[in-house]
């Protein structure tokens, strides 16, 4: 029985361990740059496929990539207070979420995907 507890204490652990991983490798949000974008799917109907589109760059030469839809704040205005919450490994690829201060209806929100 014992066994079985401090198994699943040090799973849980490593578990914890993943959520909080170095957000050193996201980018600065003073690097993230945001242009308007409007999304080609058509399979999203106007106005939800306009948003901003970000990228930036990495200390590997690579580029971060994301963008937003449905909305007409790009989330990078001070008064969000945009910072990286957690990054994940996804489908072999590097993953940085951030999120920040909610103004009004708009929460904010961006995933940045370091493209391999």
């Amino acid at each position: 029985m014992r066994n079985k507890i401090a198994w699943t204490a040090l799973a849980a652990i490593l578990m914890v361990g993943n959520a909080y991983a170095d957000l050193t490798v996201c980018p600065a949000v003073a690097d993230i740059k945001a242009s308007e974008f409007t999304s080609s799917d058509p399979n999203i109907p106007a106005p939800y496929n306009e948003g901003f589109q970000y990228t930036a760059p990495s200390a590997s030469g690579k580029q971060w990539e994301g963008e937003t839809l449905a909305t007409k704040d790009s989330f990078l205005d001070r008064e969000y207070e945009l910072k990286a919450d957690a990054v994940k490994e996804m489908d072999d690829k590097t993953v940085c979420e951030y999120g920040g201060k909610k103004i009004g209806n708009s929460e904010p929100y961006l995933k940045l995907t370091l493209k391999k």
